[in-house]
């Protein structure tokens, strides 16, 4: 922000070698990367001659503050003058005489995460992390999705630009409703389809369409935690509720509130991965229309079932308009995607999309055009069959592995479906010893107790193993095993040395 005095005994081109100087000591530009305007440039903002500019320049140059790049133009240089290291005037200081006040949805959320903790978001650094439920991504088929991106620029143009529908693309609408009725036995059509930047999101826009601040979510118990910050950010009490084999547990003590909305995972529960019985399913559907209440269906992870065909969908049984099902592209295809979709009873369509006209709008147009062409050019399901096919031979490979490495350690759970395995600690005095080597060799299993709110069960990890070859699965086990061996050798050592 250079000011210069016209009617100062200060010459022209000195304000401006101080100012820019100054502009230096504050830490406004930094070193090796800024680059300055040209002399013209500059001249022709300031409203004074290229002449003024340059002597300016020549001083700094002179001095050591800039270098210039031949073509390139003038920067910072790459180490300044010793006089630099003394700055010519304090840095101003931000004084915040209190805490902010932050609202009370804010202090509720569930989540401890805090500074460089969101940095690698979900996945973490590169590596084998057995993180759970993170797909393959260096199989996606890049060059196909790029081909289709391309085409529908080619023939769309300028109207993929524009603001788009908050409902979605109706192409994908229509493309999606096609899929859910073919292969998740769904009863729907497009105009039911709303498109969402994925669950999370479908969450928060159904619980704000339901569900008055105070009045009680349900959710499984252990449950996905993201539909825990879900619900409680949208302002519902949030009540968890135990699982057995079975699915959710329905019954309720008579002075518990009712609730407006039920969260559950039927075909494939996370995290413990049982599938919701018919019975359950019947006996749920039932429960929601006599309590005027709606269900949430979070379908993730059921186009990956590794014994027998997908199951039919929970919507595809309700008679009564009370299913609201929720579906995402991130565990298919990537998680940067951030396309997913709700289909919503009838009855609930309109308020739904008011909601999602206020929150962003609408998702990329962009995408959400290749996405339409990906599913009805038949590269959806060719990718849905490639990947479990992949999975399955991994989740193989992983079950074996991990059996003959870790069974000293661990009782792997092998479910149907989904792309995690639950496994429980033998002896629970173990658990912060085993917590502390994968902190150590950088792996990062997800401990059960992630998902409790209530729930009293053993100690476990989820791992994940999707995203990693058959040579890095077994390479990520054996560093595993061998770091537990040596830690536990380490400790019978120092145990030892103790009774002497």
């Amino acid at each position: 922000m250079i000011r210069l005095v016209r009617n100062s005994a200060e010459p022209l081109h000195q304000q401006l070698y101080r100012q820019i100087r100054d502009e230096l000591a504050s830490g406004s530009f930094n070193n090796n990367s800024s680059r300055l305007p040209s002399s013209r440039a500059l001249a022709a903002d300031l409203g004074i001659s290229r002449l003024t500019v340059n002597l300016a320049f020549e001083k700094l140059h002179v001095e050591g503050y800039l270098r210039t790049r031949i073509g390139s133009g003038t920067f910072v240089a790459d180490s300044l003058p010793e006089t630099f290291l003394s700055p010519r005037r304090p840095k101003t200081q931000l004084l915040i005489e209190r805490p902010p006040r932050l609202s009370h949805r804010v202090r509720n959320i569930p989540d401890k995460r805090a500074g460089k903790q969101f940095d690698f978001g979900i996945a973490g650094p590169p590596g084998v992390s057995f993180v759970p439920a993170l797909a393959a991504l260096d199989e996606f088929p890049i060059e196909i999705w790029e081909r289709l991106r391309g085409q529908v620029l080619a023939n769309k143009g300028a109207h993929l630009l524009q603001y788009a529908s908050s409902r979605g693309d109706p192409d994908l609408r229509k493309a999606i409703a096609a899929y859910l009725c073919d292969y998740r036995g769904a009863r729907c059509h497009p105009d039911q389809i709303i498109i969402t930047a994925g669950t999370q999101q479908a969450m928060m826009i159904s619980a704000m369409a339901l569900v008055n601040r105070g009045e009680v979510a349900w959710i499984e118990d252990p449950g996905f935690y993201q539909a825990r910050r879900a619900f409680g950010f949208a302002g519902a009490t949030v009540v968890p509720r135990p699982v057995d084999r079975e699915g959710i547990v329905i019954a309720r003590p008579s002075k518990q509130a009712a609730p407006k909305i039920i969260y559950v995972t039927p075909s494939h529960q996370f995290p413990l991965g049982m599938t919701m019985s018919l019975a359950r399913r019947t006996a749920l559907i039932d429960f929601a229309r006599e309590r005027d209440a709606y269900i949430f269906e979070d379908d993730h992870n059921s186009e990956f079932r590794f014994t027998g065909p997908p199951l039919p969908c929970l919507q595809g049984l309700d008679n009564s308009g009370r299913v609201i099902y929720a579906g995402t592209m991130s565990k298919i295809l990537y998680p940067s995607l951030r396309l997913g979709y709700i289909l919503a009873p009838e009855q609930l369509v309109e308020p739904i999309i008011k909601i999602r006209a206020v929150t962003d709008q609408h998702s990329p147009a962009i995408d959400q055009a290749t996405l339409a062409r990906f599913l009805t050019e038949g590269y959806f399901l060719s990718h849905i069959k490639r990947m479990r096919k992949l999975y399955s031979d991994r989740r193989d490979f992983f079950i074996e592995q991990f059996n003959k490495l870790l069974s000293d350690y661990f009782i792997l759970e092998v479910p149907e479906a989904g792309l995690h395995f639950v496994a429980w600690l033998r002896r629970k005095t173990d658990l912060p010893f085993i917590t502390q080597v994968c902190v150590e060799i950088g792996i990062r299993p997800s401990p059960l107790s992630s998902c409790f709110m209530k729930a009293e069960l053993d100690p476990a990890l989820t791992f994940g193993f999707a995203a990693w070859s058959r040579a890095q699965i077994r390479e990520g086990l054996i560093k595993f095993a061998s770091a537990l061996k040596l830690r536990a050798s380490r400790s019978s050592t120092e145990a030892a040395k103790e009774k002497r």
